[in-house]
């Protein structure tokens, strides 16, 4: 296969059409949403783990392993599109003290985490002054995307983050109401992310999310981050 792609041109880095520029160039996208996401599945688990929640080590998910929280077509879809997904953390209200709260913690773990995280790369950036080009784009790409993928989840639409911070925080009365909205939670999101009409909300939401968190990370990082193409 190589032998043939490398006749076809194709792995040539001088061909604008090259398989190896093309990976070249996703690369820093795959590797900010690889690491993006466990540490985001992984928040999930952490926080429910100290609620008392068994179920995320039980599963073998409470590691920073990627293998353990990509999701075969969420990880393609990384390869191959413009975002990819990891499977989605288990937890158990029913095992936590204080369910509400453990819930609604639990699921602010994940977006928080990503912040955190992009604050921390953007910090050590800072400190270790490194200019070169190659560098600064893994490191951009990689508070980037933290910062879209925190912001994303924050949307309170099921099955997202945001959601379960609502419902797990929700007096009962209104937990009654939102449960039924559990179960076309995909097709919501699908709609929100497909449909022309509720785009315009999504990417106010997001764009919004950027205007807050971006700035302070490039006092921080010391480098521009709010012009760059995501």
């Amino acid at each position: 296969m190589l032998l043939v792609l490398n006749s076809m041109g194709l792995l040539q880095l001088s061909n604008p059409n090259s398989a190896l520029r093309l990976l070249n160039s996703e690369l820093p996208r795959f590797v900010a949403l690889v690491l993006a996401i466990t540490v985001h599945e992984f928040s999930h688990g952490f926080v429910a783990t100290l609620f008392g929640d068994t179920l995320p080590r039980r599963v073998g998910r409470l590691t920073l392993n990627p293998l353990k929280h990509l999701d075969p077509i969420g990880t393609v879809m990384i390869l191959v599109g413009p975002i990819g997904w990891g499977r989605p953390m288990p937890i158990n209200p029913g095992e936590m003290r204080y369910q509400n709260l453990g819930w609604a913690l639990s699921s602010l773990a994940g977006p928080v985490s990503n912040i955190v995280a992009a604050t921390l790369a953007a910090a050590l950036y800072s400190v270790v002054g490194d200019t070169d080009a190659t560098v600064y784009r893994y490191v951009a790409t990689f508070i980037l995307i933290n910062v879209l993928l925190a912001v994303f989840n924050l949307l309170p639409v099921p099955p997202l983050d945001g959601f379960g911070v609502v419902f797990g925080l929700a007096p009962r009365a209104l937990k009654l109401v939102l449960l039924p909205l559990h179960r076309y939670g995909t097709l919501i999101l699908l709609a929100v992310v497909f449909l022309p009409p509720l785009q315009i909300y999504l990417y106010s939401f997001i764009g919004a999310g950027r205007r807050l968190i971006l700035p302070p990370l490039e006092v921080v990082c010391q480098c521009p981050l709010t012009a760059l193409p995501f």
